[in-house]
């Protein structure tokens, strides 16, 4: 084939070879400005074919799309190959990706990149396939997802995998038993005749030792500073901020284990003296040495730790842990080795996996009754399979849809002789899960009902993590922020807002360098964008601060506190904007349940629903069982009532499932803008920062408070938009909400005490818009409120006000050109926020700006350039929030160019 090379990927299986995985992209330079295949392709080409109702396609890019099924695979940023081919009946989707490795573009080429080409002895492949079958109002689907480890220099590659070649050998074995319900306080794990087994026979003579201590605490290893005496502690059960602390979202809920406080205080037991390597007065009061051959029990927080020592053995194929356990209980396991054999300390010398879970007991048993012999494999994955059947059905007003999947995790004990790995000598074994839901609704003339099921086994996976070397791969990779030389590489992500970036991630931006970045850059907005514009309400300027933090752009939009929604896992966030931190599983993970519901339209514009529906965890111990009613009132674009909406719901609920979400950090402090666009200069909690480029957002998780752990609910909300004339405009927004906590003892075995908490949000939005001649002015004025209280101790647990006065002014000087002013607060009128629960957070701002603007066609372009100048100026009410304080005046030029008769231009 003649002519100029953009793409190439090329696998070989040779003994003996020195690379066996090759990807050639024409990126040219280091930034990938030398080459076709970013500034002309966008890192993407397709090539496709097709006669009557026969067609296929081929792509191959750096940011595709590959969705088969949520159970499946579902991913975006897709690094790889895909095909599509289609007849009258049936169609099939083949896609397949060396996800490690698939692209470098870096200044800077590491040994196994060539010019533009990417190397790899041994990476990890991600293959899958997709079958569907229409048959007329019939929709059938099969899906298959792979993911493996290989070494294309090595004989023996299979789709099951195999370990990394530079895995490290495993020199203790840690095994966690622990309360998996520690809430309750009682009834956690019971163990018995704890036990190793190497290659198939039981080893009495390894005795563990067992450390036992409660979770949550801080490491004891460290140094004492001669300067102040004070204890400074070695973070390394954390991620380390030379490894990119910006991952930590990624790894979030995995656990390094507190191995080096484990050993020496095993050594403190044998006699050694560890007081210049350890804080030992906490190390003695934090941790307790128990004896293996006892029964032991861990209730609430605690947790035993059992350390078999295997470095001795001269052989070892496989190793599995034996126990007799009962209660509620929850077994994790960790491997530790030998990293750095020259390191002083065992901190140094040393390195642990992550926690892996490996059994838990099902439900929350406090009786014995469960009490049985088990048998654990221990080792690392090499492979993960899914299946999935699917099906749809629509016939005679009845939709029917559901999926069936199963998860095979492959893994195998990095098996050793004489100090030397042998791992193909150690036998694989598999951890197998099943998923499954089933959607049935039938429509009628004037509503609907339905019924849901489903289970999300804890045992099912989709996901699979390997070892990945730090210092030889990770800089000139698709990964950054790697944790613990881990990597999970996983077929379904979290992305709940469905754009390019997965919501929780470890790699780069599409087609772009490293951004070690863990989380999406443009934020996660759900159900914010009502325009379908691409662009959410909250952030219209694209830049690194939601818009209802930011000066004028703040009187169209609120925070999610202020907004409604349907809450049925009653975390306090309405569902369709919550932002769960979790993997797009189309039900919670642990979970089994059923839907029931139905509605009725009374009119065209009233109608009325009702429901049940009933979940409780598989492993887990807790539940949410809610029987709900609701009423609601639309009418929209009718005269001068743009829109009103009403509804109202009433609930029985019973939910102690913490369901975690996450925010978008919404700093209460005032921000300093400088109107020059996406670079924006602002000073909040974590500093100030200024900076140009795709905007980043801090989230933070937020915790369930369990506030619907016995309760009766009731929630109203009522929202009018009206234009008396075409120059008055109101928006009225009221919301509330009163939770009856019933007081005693709930089923899990805590108390609640009776109570009854009022949430009241109230947002009120006006402004007029007056013309003499060219000039026009436009005055806006906005109230909010939010308060939560209990009414029982008359205390209020939130409760603040904003008041924001605006005036706007525009005068066109030319047909192109046009002065605008604005004013957010002035002399006696200020932007207001008042905090009275936390005073630290109570300030007034006052923002002013001038602006010479000019649009012009420019080659086809709409070019629009800004020379302004704003003040900014902050006062706190505490005094000791005096240094957030600021008076600011800056001066900008901005530049920008869009296409508007294709949309406006940002």
């Amino acid at each position: 084939i003649s002519g100029y090379p953009i793409y190439a990927w090329e696998e070989t299986r040779v003994p003996g070879q020195e690379w066996g995985s090759a990807i050639f992209k024409d990126s040219g330079g280091g930034l990938g400005t030398g080459g076709p295949w970013i500034p002309l392709f966008d890192s993407m080409v397709m090539g496709r074919e097709g006669y009557g109702n026969w067609g296929y396609s081929l792509i191959v890019g750096d940011a595709l799309m590959g969705r088969f099924t949520p159970l499946t695979l579902s991913k975006v940023n897709f690094n790889g190959v895909r095909l599509d081919a289609s007849t009258p009946y049936l169609q099939f989707t083949a896609m397949g990706s060396r996800i490690e490795r698939p692209k470098s573009y870096v200044e800077e080429k590491p040994v196994w990149a060539v010019e533009n080409v990417h190397f790899a002895d041994d990476s990890v492949l991600l293959l899958g396939s997709r079958l569907q079958a229409n048959l007329g109002r019939m929709q059938l689907g099969l899906n298959w997802v792979n993911q493996h480890v290989f070494q294309s220099t090595r004989p023996g590659n299979g789709l099951k995998g195999r370990l990394r070649p530079d895995q490290p050998l495993a020199e203790w074995i840690m095994v966690r038993f622990a309360d998996d319900s520690p809430l309750d306080g009682t009834g956690g794990a019971v163990v018995q005749e704890v036990q190793l087994i190497v290659d198939g026979e039981a080893r009495p003579d390894l005795v563990p030792h067992v450390v036992r201590h409660r979770a949550g605490i801080s490491p004891q290893v460290g140094r004492f500073s001669q300067a102040t005496g004070e204890f400074r502690a070695t973070g390394y059960n954390v991620y380390n901020a030379r490894r990119n602390w910006w991952g930590s979202n990624f790894y979030r809920d995995r656990e390094i284990p507190l191995y080096a406080d484990y050993l020496y205080r095993l050594d403190h037991e044998a006699g050694v003296d560890v007081s210049g390597d350890t804080n030992l007065e906490v190390l003695l009061d934090n941790m307790a040495v128990d004896s293996p051959r006892s029964t032991l029990h861990a209730d609430g927080d605690e947790q035993l730790v059992f350390l078999f020592n295997v470095a001795g053995e001269p052989r070892v194929e496989s190793i599995q842990v034996e126990a007799i356990l009962g209660n509620d209980y929850r077994v994790d396991v960790a491997l530790l080795s030998t990293q750095s054999p020259s390191g002083k300390t065992y901190v140094a010398r040393m390195l642990s996996t992550f926690y892996r879970t490996v059994l838990r007991a099902r439900g929350n048993v406090r009786d014995g009754s469960n009490l049985k012999r088990r048998r654990i494999d221990i080792g690392e994955n090499t492979g993960h399979f899914v299946y999935s059947a699917d099906a749809s059905l629509r016939l005679a007003g009845m939709e029917i849809t559901g999926e069936y999947a199963r998860s095979s995790l492959y893994s195998r004990y990095p098996a050793q002789e004489a100090g030397l790995p042998s791992f193909e000598d150690g036998p694989r074994f598999a951890d197998r899960g099943a998923a499954y839901f089933v959607n049935a609704t039938r429509w009628f003339e004037r509503g609907r009902a339905g019924a849901e099921y489903f289970a999300i086994n804890p045992e099912f996976q989709t996901e699979m993590r390997t070892y990945l070397d730090w210092e030889a791969n990770l800089y000139f990779t698709n990964v950054f922020g790697l944790a613990n030389e881990t990597i999970y590489w996983q077929t379904v992500e979290d992305n709940d807002d469905g754009d390019r970036y997965p919501d929780r991630r470890i790699g780069n931006l599409p087609g772009v360098i490293n951004d070690g970045l863990a989380f999406d850059t443009d934020g996660v907005f759900l159900a914010q964008d009502e325009d379908n514009d691409g662009i959410p309400e909250t952030n219209r300027n694209l830049n690194r601060i939601p818009d209802f933090d930011e000066p004028f752009l703040m009187y169209d939009v609120e925070p999610n506190a202020y907004a409604y929604g349907f809450d049925r896992n009653n975390n306090g966030e309405p569902d369709p904007r919550e932002d769960d931190g979790e993997v797009d599983y189309p039900y919670d993970y642990d979970q089994r349940g059923y839907h029931l519901f139905g509605q009725w339209d009374l009119t065209r514009r009233w109608s009325l629903a009702a429901g049940h529906y009933s979940t409780g965890q598989i492993a887990g111990h807790g539940r949410n069982r809610s029987t709900y009613a609701l009423i609601n009132y639309r009418r929209q674009g009718v005269e001068r009532l743009r829109r009103l909406f009403f509804e109202s719901h009433f609930r029985r609920v019973r939910d102690d499932i913490a369901d975690e979400f996450m925010v978008t950090d919404d700093d209460p402090g005032p921000r300093i803008n400088n109107f020059a666009g996406r670079g924006i200069f602002y000073e909040g909690s974590r500093g100030v920062y200024f900076g140009d480029g795709p905007p980043i957002y801090f989230n933070r998780f937020v915790s369930d408070l369990l506030r619907y752990q016995d309760s009766y609910v009731n929630e109203t909300y009522l929202e009018g938009r009206l234009n008396p004339w075409s120059s008055f405009k109101l928006v009225q927004k009221f919301r509330v909400r009163f939770n009856w906590q019933q007081g005693g003892r709930l089923h899990n075995g805590l108390f609640q005490p009776k109570r009854r908490l009022d949430y009241w949000t109230w947002v009120s939005r006006a402004e007029y818009t007056w013309r003499w001649g060219r000039l026009s002015a436009t005055p806006q004025f906005k109230f909010m409120l939010l308060r939560l209280s209990d009414r029982e101790r008359d205390l209020a647990l939130q409760d603040e006000i904003r008041s924001i006065p605006i005036l706007r002014l525009r005068y066109p000087i030319l047909p192109r050109t046009a002065l605008q002013m604005g004013l957010q607060g002035w002399g006696p009128l200020p932007y207001r926020r008042k905090d009275r629960v936390s005073s630290r957070f109570s300030f007034e701002q006052r923002t002013a700006f001038a602006t010479l603007t000019n649009r012009s066609r420019y080659f086809g372009y709409d070019l629009t350039t800004v020379v302004g100048i704003n003040r900014d100026e902050a006062d706190y009410d505490e005094d000791f929030q005096r240094f957030r304080e600021f008076d600011a005046w800056s001066f900008f030029v901005r530049g920008v160019v869009g296409f508007t008769e294709f949309g406006r231009a940002i």
